[in-house]
């Protein structure tokens, strides 16, 4: 149809209070332009951001975005499974690790998938990520760029990728260094505030306890502080603290937490892009793309005191 025709029809058809069925489009096309983003919550400092970002990265491609939480009950998981099966969506990105998420498409997905910072489903599905064990590398060593030694970490969620390559990536920097690496200063967080603050409270009650703190997620990091000016420690002048992934929880605190920066809006630009792009059939298009990430220097860490050193 000639340019002129199709214009010709469309102002027709508006000027009747035409409106397009979609649903009878996407049968007839094979395609719904809608995407699936499966995300664990949306009650973090971490989450809402990224919901936003997908969105916006989609609807400038044209598809609206469905978003799953799979922290929920099984139920929900089922009918995520069945807006897969049905067809109702032409491709997935997945963002969480722990969701048991292979329950519902089985180890290689039938529908073009894009894992977004972890990686659930290993090598063969591409990925748009950092690298975590640079992330913590950083983290490690500007601790002990400032004298700090015994430096302790709290780590993520268990069964997340991404959190065990952050506590991988604290050990070989600790051995980089020539530095112990002991069990007893390795915490599990859990990837929550609470599960911090407790793991936190087992650092310091060790007959040495840490001078610097890496945690895994900012607000851990946040929440590990806040014990310690519940005792009466100075941070940082007695403790120091580096989180992970500069979100506002760290922006936000005092004093304002260290971090290392992962660009979470570009991340989920590119891995929108990556998804459409497989979607539509393009070759050529990156398996596994790895965004540079950055340490931001504030206020939650300093070199350590000599008093403390003895």
């Amino acid at each position: 149809m000639a340019d002129g025709t199709r214009r010709a029809v469309r102002d027709a058809a508006s000027s009747c209070g035409y409106k397009i069925n979609l649903v009878a489009r996407s049968l007839r096309i094979q395609r719904t332009d809608t995407l699936l983003l499966l995300a664990p919550c949306v009650d973090d400092s971490f989450c809402p951001g990224i919901l936003r970002s997908v969105e916006d990265a989609a609807l400038s491609m044209g598809y609206s975005v469905i978003v799953g939480f799979t922290a929920k009950s099984e139920k929900y998981r089922e009918a995520y499974a069945e807006l897969l099966s049905a067809g109702r969506v032409d491709g997935m990105l997945v963002m969480d690790g722990g969701s048991g998420v292979e329950r519902l498409t089985g180890p290689r997905p039938d529908l073009p998938v894009v894992q977004i910072f972890d990686r659930i489903y290993e090598s063969h599905v591409p990925s748009v990520r950092v690298d975590d064990h640079l992330v913590a590398d950083l983290a490690v060593r500007q601790l002990a760029s400032m004298g700090h030694r015994r430096i302790a970490h709290i780590s993520g969620t268990p069964d997340s990728r991404a959190a065990s390559d952050r506590q991988t990536g604290y050990m070989s920097a600790l051995r980089g260094l020539g530095f112990a690496v002991e069990e007893a200063m390795v915490r599990n967080g859990h990837g929550r505030r609470d599960g911090a603050a407790e793991a936190m409270r087992q650092l310091l009650e060790l007959s040495q306890p840490p001078t610097a703190v890496f945690c895994a997620s900012d607000s851990m990091a946040c929440a590990a502080m806040d014990v310690c000016r519940d005792r009466g420690m100075h941070v940082p002048g007695d403790i120091s603290f580096i989180g992970a992934d500069n979100t506002a929880d760290g922006q936000n605190a005092y004093p304002s937490l260290t971090t290392v920066h992962v660009p979470r809006s570009d991340i989920c630009a590119r891995a929108v892009e990556k998804l459409v792009g497989l979607i539509r059939g393009q070759q050529g298009i990156p398996h596994d793309t790895v965004m540079p990430v950055e340490l931001m220097l504030r206020g939650s860490c300093a070199p350590l005191r000599k008093a403390v050193a003895a």
